[in-house]
């Protein structure tokens, strides 16, 4: 019981710096994605935040439809605070099942950008994007 108050008094007020901060991106900019942001295109994890909002709502099919890897992180949270806070074993396993997971979702992105992009959400084209901008703008003043 120790451990885990310990792991909430270190890592609580990061988590919700990250909370508000993200809140605040999506407010302002509309998504919380630094890829769509900067340059208009979907990253490997596009969709997790939308699919993480559709689970904890009820929405399953949904939430799997919009990304169905969210099921690897939640695996991968529950691994975590298990092996490593509760058992304080097999930080090995984590380390791999992390570098397992980025492999599977760096191929996902291939399949689901060669399948759906640009036409099906979250796999979109953001043409607001931060780079189109600046083009824009030099365009504007080359005249």
């Amino acid at each position: 019981m120790k451990d885990i108050l310990n792991f909430c008094k270190n890592y609580c007020f990061a988590v919700l710096i990250c909370i508000a901060s993200l809140s605040i991106l999506n407010y302002f900019l509309g998504t919380v994605c630094f890829s769509v942001m900067l340059f208009g295109i979907p990253c490997p994890a596009c969709g997790i935040t939308r699919a993480t909002k559709l689970l904890l709502t009820g929405h399953f099919v949904e939430s799997f439809q919009m990304h169905p890897l969210l099921v690897l992180v939640i695996i991968g949270c529950l691994l975590y605070l298990i092996l490593n806070i509760l058992l304080k074993k097999y930080i090995d396993f984590i380390k791999y099942y992390g570098i397992i997971c980025i492999l599977i979702f760096i191929c996902f992105y291939i399949y689901r950008m060669k399948m759906y992009y640009p036409n099906v959400e979250p796999m979109l084209y953001r043409e607001d994007n931060l780079l189109s901008k600046l083009f824009s703008f030099i365009q504007y003043m080359k005249r």
